[in-house]
């Protein structure tokens, strides 16, 4: 019975570890055996597993870290294995480790601005209204981010960067052509993709029209996406944005 117990928790604690350094801890897991994935960010010899998930939590952009036990190679890629893509190349003896939870406030000293800002009664309705913590859609009352012209966009640089995966946005809750579809979200590294629309997609949404409650539209990634800044794109029509949320992968 002892020996039982002692070869479960052995398993567990292969799966599951903690890792510690600079007065931090954090939980990684094993995703997979005797296989690789991910675009490669940066390789390092001669290390250990603890060594190769710390450089993957301490590097930007890295999601889940290669390693090969026999010659402790680790290779830090842009793969997040909870997206269920498709699995990468087969390679024996490679694992791949990855950081299950990421307790990230994207919006806690954000930044944001948009192309144009309407002024409504001698008001800017300016972009920062979008991460101001207020859910309420009425912008006639100066709740919400509001451009002056169509084909707009708003965008947020992250006071934290890291892994977005989704994005909720409240949309202004009266039953006009403002909650028109046609939206696109986008994720960028740096200002110059966002002022041009460069980017990394995270994902669009074409309709139908919201035209009636609850006025939230919610898009998710269909890979999660490491990333400095945000943008909101919206076509045809003014982009009116009450309130947005951005999240990493659970």
């Amino acid at each position: 019975m002892a020996m039982i117990v002692f070869v479960l928790l052995t398993f567990f604690s292969s799966l599951m570890q903690v890792i510690k350094g600079n007065n931090e801890s954090f939980m990684y897991e094993i995703y997979s055996k005797n296989e690789i994935n991910g675009n490669e960010i940066f390789t390092f010899y001669q290390i250990s597993v603890s060594e190769c998930v710390f450089k993957c939590d301490k590097t930007y952009g890295c999601l889940s870290a290669n390693f090969h036990k026999g010659n402790k190679t680790c290779v830090l890629t842009d793969y997040y294995p909870n997206d269920d893509t498709k699995t990468g190349i087969s390679k024996a003896d490679w694992m791949i480790y990855f950081r299950r939870t990421y307790a990230v406030d994207f919006l806690k000293n954000a930044e944001a601005w948009q192309s144009t800002t309407r002024v409504w009664r001698g008001v800017p309705l300016t972009a920062d209204k979008a991460i101001d913590g207020d859910t309420n859609g009425n912008a006639h009352e100066n709740f919400c981010a509001h451009v002056d012209i169509s084909d707009s966009y708003w965008a947020v640089a992250f006071g934290t960067p890291g892994p977005v995966k989704t994005v909720k946005i409240y949309l202004r809750n009266e039953t006009t052509g403002y909650n028109h579809a046609t939206y696109t979200v986008t994720v960028c590294n740096n200002r110059d993709d966002v002022d041009n629309g460069k980017g990394t997609l995270c994902g669009s949404y074409y309709g139908p029209d919201s035209y009636t409650q609850p006025f939230i539209l919610t898009i998710t990634c269909e890979n999660t996406i490491f990333g400095r800044f945000l943008r909101i794109d919206k076509n045809w029509e003014n982009l009116c944005l009450c309130e947005v949320f951005v999240y990493p992968p659970k």
